[in-house]
Protein backbone atom coordinates (compact mmCIF):
# COMPACT_ATOMS: atom_id res chain seq x y z
CA UNK A 1 0.00 0.00 0.00
CA UNK A 2 1.79 2.82 -1.08
CA UNK A 3 1.39 6.15 1.91
CA UNK A 4 -1.00 8.68 1.68
CA UNK A 5 -0.62 11.32 -1.21
CA UNK A 6 -0.17 14.78 -0.36
CA UNK A 7 -2.39 17.09 -2.44
CA UNK A 8 -1.46 20.55 -4.15
CA UNK A 9 -4.02 23.08 -3.84
CA UNK A 10 -3.75 25.53 -6.05
CA UNK A 11 -6.71 24.82 -8.22
CA UNK A 12 -9.04 24.15 -5.32
CA UNK A 13 -11.51 27.27 -5.01
CA UNK A 14 -11.04 29.95 -2.78
CA UNK A 15 -14.33 30.08 0.35
CA UNK A 16 -16.82 32.68 -0.58
CA UNK A 17 -18.21 32.87 3.31
CA UNK A 18 -15.86 33.45 6.36
CA UNK A 19 -17.34 30.69 8.76
CA UNK A 20 -16.07 29.77 12.40
CA UNK A 21 -16.28 26.15 12.53
CA UNK A 22 -13.95 25.65 15.77
CA UNK A 23 -16.23 24.81 18.16
CA UNK A 24 -19.14 23.45 15.89
CA UNK A 25 -21.05 20.01 16.93
CA UNK A 26 -23.80 18.49 15.72
CA UNK A 27 -24.79 15.80 12.97
CA UNK A 28 -20.78 15.67 11.85
CA UNK A 29 -21.37 11.50 10.45
CA UNK A 30 -23.76 9.56 8.99
CA UNK A 31 -26.99 9.04 10.94
CA UNK A 32 -25.93 11.58 13.35
CA UNK A 33 -23.33 9.21 15.38
CA UNK A 34 -20.83 6.26 15.37
CA UNK A 35 -23.69 3.90 16.70
CA UNK A 36 -25.24 4.86 13.52
CA UNK A 37 -28.19 5.15 15.89
CA UNK A 38 -30.40 7.85 13.60
CA UNK A 39 -31.80 9.54 16.53
CA UNK A 40 -31.17 13.24 18.11
CA UNK A 41 -32.87 15.15 21.16
CA UNK A 42 -33.12 18.35 18.74
CA UNK A 43 -36.95 20.28 18.60
CA UNK A 44 -38.77 18.67 16.31
CA UNK A 45 -40.49 20.71 13.24
CA UNK A 46 -44.46 21.13 13.58
CA UNK A 47 -45.08 22.76 10.70
CA UNK A 48 -42.57 22.38 7.76
CA UNK A 49 -41.54 24.69 5.21
CA UNK A 50 -38.32 24.81 2.70
CA UNK A 51 -35.55 27.22 4.64
CA UNK A 52 -33.45 27.63 1.58
CA UNK A 53 -32.44 25.09 -1.17
CA UNK A 54 -29.00 24.66 -3.44
CA UNK A 55 -28.04 22.68 -6.53
CA UNK A 56 -25.32 19.68 -5.48
CA UNK A 57 -25.94 16.98 -8.44
CA UNK A 58 -27.33 14.06 -7.40
CA UNK A 59 -27.41 13.08 -4.17
CA UNK A 60 -27.46 9.13 -4.22
CA UNK A 61 -27.77 6.66 -1.34
CA UNK A 62 -24.43 6.86 0.58
CA UNK A 63 -24.68 10.95 0.05
CA UNK A 64 -25.98 11.38 3.33
CA UNK A 65 -25.47 15.58 4.25
CA UNK A 66 -23.28 16.43 6.96
CA UNK A 67 -24.54 19.29 9.36
CA UNK A 68 -21.45 21.06 12.13
CA UNK A 69 -23.21 23.05 14.56
CA UNK A 70 -24.83 26.24 12.96
CA UNK A 71 -21.69 26.57 10.80
CA UNK A 72 -21.55 24.30 7.73
CA UNK A 73 -23.48 21.84 6.05
CA UNK A 74 -21.56 19.60 4.12
CA UNK A 75 -22.96 17.23 1.21
CA UNK A 76 -21.15 14.94 -1.12
CA UNK A 77 -22.88 14.57 -4.73
CA UNK A 78 -22.36 11.68 -7.27
CA UNK A 79 -22.82 14.83 -9.92
CA UNK A 80 -25.51 14.83 -12.81
CA UNK A 81 -25.39 11.29 -13.28
CA UNK A 82 -24.65 8.30 -10.56
CA UNK A 83 -21.82 6.15 -11.78
CA UNK A 84 -20.22 8.20 -14.01
CA UNK A 85 -17.33 10.92 -13.90
CA UNK A 86 -18.92 14.99 -14.40
CA UNK A 87 -17.62 18.66 -13.13
CA UNK A 88 -20.30 18.18 -10.54
CA UNK A 89 -18.90 14.81 -8.64
CA UNK A 90 -17.57 15.55 -5.10
CA UNK A 91 -18.18 17.69 -1.60
CA UNK A 92 -19.88 20.61 -1.23
CA UNK A 93 -19.84 23.20 1.80
CA UNK A 94 -22.99 25.35 2.72
CA UNK A 95 -23.35 28.63 5.01
CA UNK A 96 -25.65 26.57 7.42
CA UNK A 97 -27.84 29.58 7.35
CA UNK A 98 -28.03 30.60 3.92
CA UNK A 99 -27.46 27.67 2.48
CA UNK A 100 -24.56 29.93 0.10
CA UNK A 101 -21.97 27.82 -1.30
CA UNK A 102 -19.01 28.28 0.93
CA UNK A 103 -16.42 25.43 -0.91
CA UNK A 104 -16.09 22.72 -3.64
CA UNK A 105 -13.54 19.97 -3.74
CA UNK A 106 -13.99 18.13 -7.08
CA UNK A 107 -13.81 14.37 -7.74
CA UNK A 108 -12.52 12.24 -10.66
CA UNK A 109 -15.88 9.70 -9.99
CA UNK A 110 -18.93 9.85 -7.43
CA UNK A 111 -17.90 11.22 -4.04
CA UNK A 112 -19.66 8.78 -1.38
CA UNK A 113 -19.82 9.33 2.22
CA UNK A 114 -18.22 11.79 4.88
CA UNK A 115 -17.46 12.83 8.24
CA UNK A 116 -15.68 15.55 10.01
CA UNK A 117 -13.84 16.57 12.55
CA UNK A 118 -13.37 20.26 13.85
CA UNK A 119 -10.41 20.48 11.16
CA UNK A 120 -11.18 17.80 8.33
CA UNK A 121 -14.03 16.32 6.64
CA UNK A 122 -13.07 13.00 5.03
CA UNK A 123 -14.86 11.65 1.83
CA UNK A 124 -14.74 8.55 0.42
CA UNK A 125 -15.26 8.23 -3.46
CA UNK A 126 -15.60 5.74 -6.67
CA UNK A 127 -12.43 6.92 -7.69
CA UNK A 128 -10.55 4.49 -5.14
CA UNK A 129 -9.75 7.00 -2.39
CA UNK A 130 -10.38 8.03 0.63
CA UNK A 131 -10.15 12.32 0.82
CA UNK A 132 -8.82 14.28 3.68
CA UNK A 133 -10.61 18.27 2.76
CA UNK A 134 -9.45 21.17 4.88
CA UNK A 135 -12.99 22.44 6.83
CA UNK A 136 -12.29 25.93 5.82
CA UNK A 137 -11.33 25.62 2.04
CA UNK A 138 -12.18 21.76 0.77
CA UNK A 139 -8.78 21.80 0.37
CA UNK A 140 -7.31 18.53 0.21
CA UNK A 141 -4.40 18.01 2.81
CA UNK A 142 -4.02 14.24 1.43
CA UNK A 143 -5.62 11.14 0.10
CA UNK A 144 -5.60 7.48 0.31
CA UNK A 145 -6.40 4.62 -1.58
CA UNK A 146 -7.93 1.23 -1.36
CA UNK A 147 -8.79 -1.28 -3.45
CA UNK A 148 -11.67 -0.69 -6.02
CA UNK A 149 -14.42 2.03 -5.01
CA UNK A 150 -14.99 3.27 -1.81
CA UNK A 151 -18.61 3.63 -0.69
CA UNK A 152 -18.66 3.69 2.35
CA UNK A 153 -19.57 6.29 5.03
CA UNK A 154 -16.28 7.54 6.92
CA UNK A 155 -16.00 6.16 10.79
CA UNK A 156 -13.83 8.42 12.96
CA UNK A 157 -12.61 7.07 16.23
CA UNK A 158 -10.29 9.08 18.20
CA UNK A 159 -7.20 9.48 15.65
CA UNK A 160 -8.58 7.54 13.39
CA UNK A 161 -10.65 7.13 10.17
CA UNK A 162 -12.04 3.81 9.09
CA UNK A 163 -13.30 2.67 6.00
CA UNK A 164 -14.12 -0.16 3.74
CA UNK A 165 -13.81 -0.53 0.18
CA UNK A 166 -15.14 -2.78 -2.67
CA UNK A 167 -11.99 -5.29 -2.54
CA UNK A 168 -13.60 -5.97 1.22
CA UNK A 169 -10.94 -4.60 2.99
CA UNK A 170 -11.59 -2.52 5.89
CA UNK A 171 -9.01 0.12 6.49
CA UNK A 172 -7.89 2.58 9.08
CA UNK A 173 -6.10 5.39 8.65
CA UNK A 174 -4.20 8.28 10.72
CA UNK A 175 -6.69 11.27 10.03
CA UNK A 176 -3.52 14.06 10.72
CA UNK A 177 -1.63 12.53 7.60
CA UNK A 178 -2.99 9.49 6.27
CA UNK A 179 -0.88 6.82 7.29
CA UNK A 180 -2.51 3.50 6.95
CA UNK A 181 -2.75 2.08 10.09
CA UNK A 182 -3.90 -1.56 9.58
CA UNK A 183 -6.43 -3.54 6.88
CA UNK A 184 -8.63 -6.32 7.31
CA UNK A 185 -10.55 -8.18 4.60
CA UNK A 186 -14.11 -9.83 4.24
CA UNK A 187 -15.94 -11.60 2.08
CA UNK A 188 -17.37 -9.19 -0.60
CA UNK A 189 -17.90 -5.43 -0.48
CA UNK A 190 -17.96 -3.20 2.33
CA UNK A 191 -20.97 -1.02 0.99
CA UNK A 192 -22.25 1.15 4.04
CA UNK A 193 -19.65 1.08 6.16
CA UNK A 194 -18.42 0.61 9.94
CA UNK A 195 -20.05 1.39 13.25
CA UNK A 196 -18.72 1.60 17.03
CA UNK A 197 -19.41 1.90 20.51
CA UNK A 198 -16.25 3.65 21.38
CA UNK A 199 -14.68 0.19 22.41
CA UNK A 200 -14.98 -1.95 19.48
CA UNK A 201 -15.63 -1.41 15.68
CA UNK A 202 -18.47 -3.28 13.64
CA UNK A 203 -18.76 -3.85 10.05
CA UNK A 204 -20.73 -6.24 7.75
CA UNK A 205 -20.16 -7.29 4.01
CA UNK A 206 -21.80 -7.75 1.03
CA UNK A 207 -20.86 -11.46 0.92
CA UNK A 208 -22.55 -11.75 4.28
CA UNK A 209 -19.10 -11.57 6.87
CA UNK A 210 -19.72 -9.17 10.16
CA UNK A 211 -16.95 -8.75 12.45
CA UNK A 212 -16.26 -6.75 15.28
CA UNK A 213 -12.96 -5.07 15.98
CA UNK A 214 -10.63 -3.91 18.22
CA UNK A 215 -9.41 0.00 17.62
CA UNK A 216 -6.05 -2.07 16.41
CA UNK A 217 -8.21 -3.58 13.99
CA UNK A 218 -7.53 -7.63 15.81
CA UNK A 219 -10.72 -9.29 15.26
CA UNK A 220 -12.76 -10.13 18.70
CA UNK A 221 -15.22 -12.14 16.50
CA UNK A 222 -15.93 -12.70 12.69
CA UNK A 223 -18.84 -14.59 11.27
CA UNK A 224 -20.50 -15.06 8.12
CA UNK A 225 -24.24 -14.70 8.75
CA UNK A 226 -26.49 -16.75 6.37
CA UNK A 227 -30.63 -16.73 5.92
CA UNK A 228 -33.24 -19.00 4.53
CA UNK A 229 -33.38 -19.26 0.56
CA UNK A 230 -36.78 -18.68 -0.51
CA UNK A 231 -39.71 -20.16 0.93
CA UNK A 232 -36.71 -22.77 2.10
CA UNK A 233 -36.27 -24.25 -1.55
CA UNK A 234 -32.37 -24.42 -1.39
CA UNK A 235 -29.39 -23.88 1.47
CA UNK A 236 -28.92 -21.38 3.17
CA UNK A 237 -27.36 -17.99 1.50
CA UNK A 238 -24.67 -15.60 2.67
CA UNK A 239 -26.90 -12.16 3.19
CA UNK A 240 -26.02 -9.10 1.57
CA UNK A 241 -25.20 -6.28 4.09
CA UNK A 242 -25.02 -2.67 2.11
CA UNK A 243 -25.32 -0.48 5.60
CA UNK A 244 -23.09 -0.21 8.63
CA UNK A 245 -24.22 -2.28 11.47
CA UNK A 246 -26.73 -0.43 14.21
CA UNK A 247 -25.46 -0.89 17.64
CA UNK A 248 -27.25 -0.81 20.35
CA UNK A 249 -26.37 -1.87 24.63
CA UNK A 250 -26.18 -5.78 23.77
CA UNK A 251 -26.80 -6.28 20.17
CA UNK A 252 -25.56 -5.16 17.11
CA UNK A 253 -28.46 -4.83 14.39
CA UNK A 254 -27.83 -5.70 10.54
CA UNK A 255 -30.24 -5.03 7.84
CA UNK A 256 -29.78 -6.96 5.02
CA UNK A 257 -30.05 -7.61 1.13
CA UNK A 258 -31.78 -10.96 -0.56
CA UNK A 259 -33.44 -12.03 -3.81
CA UNK A 260 -36.70 -10.84 -3.42
CA UNK A 261 -39.26 -10.54 -0.80
CA UNK A 262 -40.23 -13.20 1.46
CA UNK A 263 -43.50 -14.14 3.58
CA UNK A 264 -43.29 -13.26 7.54
CA UNK A 265 -39.38 -12.44 7.64
CA UNK A 266 -37.94 -8.91 7.58
CA UNK A 267 -34.94 -8.32 6.75
CA UNK A 268 -32.58 -7.45 9.66
CA UNK A 269 -31.38 -9.98 12.18
CA UNK A 270 -29.69 -9.07 15.72
CA UNK A 271 -26.26 -10.26 17.00
CA UNK A 272 -24.46 -11.19 20.34
CA UNK A 273 -21.97 -8.09 20.75
CA UNK A 274 -19.64 -10.08 22.58
CA UNK A 275 -19.70 -13.49 20.75
CA UNK A 276 -21.49 -12.76 17.45
CA UNK A 277 -24.06 -14.67 17.65
CA UNK A 278 -27.59 -14.69 15.94
CA UNK A 279 -30.05 -13.15 18.46
CA UNK A 280 -32.97 -13.06 16.69
CA UNK A 281 -34.28 -13.13 13.37
CA UNK A 282 -36.94 -10.36 12.62
CA UNK A 283 -40.48 -11.92 12.73
CA UNK A 284 -43.75 -10.00 11.28
CA UNK A 285 -46.93 -10.73 9.14
CA UNK A 286 -46.69 -10.61 5.34
CA UNK A 287 -44.29 -10.09 2.40
CA UNK A 288 -40.71 -7.93 3.23
CA UNK A 289 -38.21 -7.13 0.90
CA UNK A 290 -34.33 -6.07 0.81
CA UNK A 291 -33.46 -3.99 3.38
CA UNK A 292 -30.83 -1.62 2.19
CA UNK A 293 -31.37 1.41 4.20
CA UNK A 294 -30.23 1.71 7.82
CA UNK A 295 -33.07 2.04 10.65
CA UNK A 296 -32.84 4.79 13.38
CA UNK A 297 -32.80 2.97 17.31
CA UNK A 298 -35.35 4.91 19.35
CA UNK A 299 -37.21 4.02 22.18
CA UNK A 300 -36.37 0.43 21.37
CA UNK A 301 -37.31 0.18 18.32
CA UNK A 302 -35.75 -0.20 14.97
CA UNK A 303 -37.91 2.28 12.44
CA UNK A 304 -37.10 2.36 8.51
CA UNK A 305 -39.15 2.53 5.30
CA UNK A 306 -39.82 -1.09 3.94
CA UNK A 307 -39.52 -1.87 0.14
CA UNK A 308 -41.94 -2.83 -2.29
CA UNK A 309 -44.53 -1.01 -0.53
CA UNK A 310 -45.39 2.45 0.39
CA UNK A 311 -45.12 1.53 4.16
CA UNK A 312 -43.07 2.48 7.18
CA UNK A 313 -41.72 -0.25 9.68
CA UNK A 314 -40.94 -0.70 13.54
CA UNK A 315 -39.27 -4.09 15.16
CA UNK A 316 -39.33 -4.41 18.82
CA UNK A 317 -35.81 -4.12 19.14
CA UNK A 318 -35.35 -6.15 21.99
CA UNK A 319 -37.49 -9.56 20.43
CA UNK A 320 -37.22 -8.77 16.47
CA UNK A 321 -41.15 -9.22 16.52
CA UNK A 322 -42.84 -6.61 13.96
CA UNK A 323 -44.27 -3.56 15.97
CA UNK A 324 -46.41 -1.75 13.68
CA UNK A 325 -45.89 -1.79 10.19
CA UNK A 326 -48.17 1.52 8.21
CA UNK A 327 -49.05 2.50 4.72
CA UNK A 328 -47.69 6.21 4.81
CA UNK A 329 -47.21 6.82 0.96
CA UNK A 330 -47.06 5.79 -2.87
CA UNK A 331 -46.01 1.61 -3.19
CA UNK A 332 -42.85 1.59 -5.01
CA UNK A 333 -40.37 -1.61 -5.13
CA UNK A 334 -36.86 0.30 -4.54
CA UNK A 335 -36.20 2.15 -0.60
CA UNK A 336 -32.81 3.22 -0.26
CA UNK A 337 -33.42 6.56 2.05
CA UNK A 338 -31.95 5.68 6.08
CA UNK A 339 -34.30 8.28 8.61
CA UNK A 340 -33.45 10.23 11.21
CA UNK A 341 -35.61 10.71 14.31
CA UNK A 342 -35.19 13.95 16.81
CA UNK A 343 -36.59 13.16 19.66
CA UNK A 344 -40.21 11.25 18.98
CA UNK A 345 -40.74 12.27 15.68
CA UNK A 346 -39.30 10.25 12.46
CA UNK A 347 -38.66 11.88 9.33
CA UNK A 348 -38.40 9.39 6.61
CA UNK A 349 -37.59 10.14 2.83
CA UNK A 350 -39.36 7.70 0.62
CA UNK A 351 -38.79 7.06 -3.03
CA UNK A 352 -42.17 8.45 -3.24
CA UNK A 353 -40.12 11.90 -3.26
CA UNK A 354 -41.57 12.53 -0.02
CA UNK A 355 -40.50 13.58 3.64
CA UNK A 356 -43.05 11.79 5.81
CA UNK A 357 -42.79 12.97 10.01
CA UNK A 358 -44.55 10.31 11.62
CA UNK A 359 -45.13 9.10 15.66
CA UNK A 360 -41.89 6.67 16.59
CA UNK A 361 -44.99 4.57 18.60
CA UNK A 362 -47.41 4.44 16.36
CA UNK A 363 -46.09 5.26 12.70
CA UNK A 364 -48.84 7.55 12.32
CA UNK A 365 -48.09 10.49 10.28
CA UNK A 366 -47.83 14.11 11.77
CA UNK A 367 -46.94 15.81 8.14
CA UNK A 368 -45.80 15.23 4.72
CA UNK A 369 -43.54 17.35 2.48
CA UNK A 370 -43.05 16.60 -1.27
CA UNK A 371 -39.23 17.67 -2.74
CA UNK A 372 -38.89 14.99 -4.98
CA UNK A 373 -39.41 17.78 -8.08
CA UNK A 374 -38.06 21.50 -7.28
CA UNK A 375 -40.93 22.92 -9.53
CA UNK A 376 -43.40 21.66 -6.98
CA UNK A 377 -41.74 21.12 -4.27
CA UNK A 378 -43.44 21.66 -0.91
CA UNK A 379 -46.73 20.51 0.31
CA UNK A 380 -48.16 17.03 -0.19
CA UNK A 381 -46.68 14.65 -3.16
CA UNK A 382 -48.67 13.31 -5.80
CA UNK A 383 -51.48 11.16 -5.24
CA UNK A 384 -51.38 8.94 -8.48
CA UNK A 385 -50.20 5.42 -8.85
CA UNK A 386 -52.84 3.16 -7.03
CA UNK A 387 -51.83 0.04 -5.86
CA UNK A 388 -49.63 -0.84 -8.04
CA UNK A 389 -45.69 -0.97 -6.97
CA UNK A 390 -43.30 1.13 -9.72
CA UNK A 391 -39.39 0.53 -9.75
CA UNK A 392 -39.37 3.82 -11.38
CA UNK A 393 -40.54 7.53 -10.30
CA UNK A 394 -41.12 9.97 -12.87
CA UNK A 395 -42.46 12.79 -9.84
CA UNK A 396 -38.49 12.72 -8.63
CA UNK A 397 -37.11 9.93 -6.24
CA UNK A 398 -34.74 10.75 -2.86
CA UNK A 399 -32.07 8.44 -2.56
CA UNK A 400 -29.70 10.08 0.14
CA UNK A 401 -30.00 9.44 4.33
CA UNK A 402 -31.26 12.46 6.17
CA UNK A 403 -29.64 14.64 8.20
CA UNK A 404 -30.68 16.66 11.99
CA UNK A 405 -29.09 20.39 13.03
CA UNK A 406 -28.84 20.40 16.32
CA UNK A 407 -31.25 23.26 16.05
CA UNK A 408 -33.66 20.88 14.59
CA UNK A 409 -33.28 21.86 11.02
CA UNK A 410 -33.80 18.81 8.52
CA UNK A 411 -31.49 18.30 5.47
CA UNK A 412 -32.67 16.15 2.52
CA UNK A 413 -31.12 15.45 -0.52
CA UNK A 414 -32.83 14.59 -3.87
CA UNK A 415 -32.09 12.70 -7.09
CA UNK A 416 -33.20 15.21 -9.18
CA UNK A 417 -29.98 17.20 -7.38
CA UNK A 418 -30.66 19.73 -4.72
CA UNK A 419 -30.45 19.87 -0.80
CA UNK A 420 -33.42 20.91 0.88
CA UNK A 421 -33.24 23.08 4.29
CA UNK A 422 -36.06 22.28 6.43
CA UNK A 423 -37.67 23.92 9.24
CA UNK A 424 -40.59 25.42 11.21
Amino acid sequence: MPPATPEPEAKEPEPTIAVDVSSASGWATFHGDNARSGATNAPEIRQPRILWKAEVGVMSWLNSPIVLGKALVIAPSSGTAHNKPDPKDGVYAFDFAKGKRVWFAHFAQDANGVAATKTHVFASSDDEHLYALDIKTGKVAWKARGMGKMYTHPLIVGDRVVVGDAGGWVRAFAAPDGKELWKLQLTGAIRGGASSDGRQIFVASQGGDVAALGLDGKPAWKKQVKRAAWNNQGPEEAIEVYSPPVVGKDLVYVPFGRDTYYEDLPAVYALDKKTGAVKWKAKGPGQWGNLRSTPVLVADRLIYGEPYSGDVAALDAKTGRSSYREEIGRCFFPQWSSPAVAGDLVYLPRFDGSVYALRAGSGKVAWELFLGDSKRAGGSGPSSGGKNCGWENPDGAIYAPAAIAEDGRLFVGTGEGVLYAIGG
